[in-house]
């Protein structure tokens, strides 16, 4: 009885340490297309899921928006990429649904918009904790992934046209200095 017990324990550790590193677990990432931006641009992020060679349809996605401190860009909007149906509801729901799935791993899901209102550094979070409805990852014979990045996005300030024009005569100041030495 032992050695059967022993040998099933086993068996379930061999399996456990075998197969989880084949579990594929989709993940979603966020992509800023801007890497500068200043106080009164407008800014879009790419929100991304990597199905991780899962080989499953991806059926359907949703996810809120919110931004930690809120202060320093606002959320302005989202565009649903082709091939999904928008199902949004509400202001920062963004949703969608697809009918046959996709099958790619790398799919773009929404693109989402912002402005930028004061300088400083906010924390963007698209959460979509699955929920069997219309919150997270669907795939076709797969049980529901959770969607959950985040991204820290800095606004830089403007220079004021003072600050510009005091840069401005340093600079012809430093060529004049030069060309002094230079003669």
């Amino acid at each position: 009885m032992k050695k059967l017990f022993v040998l099933l324990i086993l068996s379930v550790v061999f399996t456990f340490f075998t197969v989880l590193p084949a579990m594929a677990v989709p993940t979603a990432s966020l992509n800023l297309l801007n890497d500068y931006i200043e106080i009164g641009e407008t800014f879009d992020v790419e929100v991304w899921v990597d199905g991780d060679n899962i080989g499953q349809e991806l059926l359907a996605f949703g996810f809120d928006v919110s931004i930690d401190d809120g202060s320093y860009f606002s959320y302005d909007g989202y565009a649903i990429e082709s091939g999904f149906s928008d199902a949004s509801y509400g202001s920062n729901n963004v949703a969608g649904s697809v009918f046959p799935g996709i099958t790619d791993d790398d799919v773009l899901l929404a693109t989402l918009s912002f402005a930028a209102l004061a300088a400083g550094t906010d924390t963007l979070n698209v959460l979509g904790l699955y929920d069997g409805f219309f919150s997270g990852l669907f795939y076709e014979n797969l049980p529901g992934y959770d969607i959950n990045p985040s991204l820290d996005i800095t606004v830089a300030p403007v220079p004021d046209p003072a600050t510009m024009l005091l840069l401005g005569t340093g600079l012809v100041g430093l060529a004049g200095f030069r060309r002094k030495f230079k003669s």
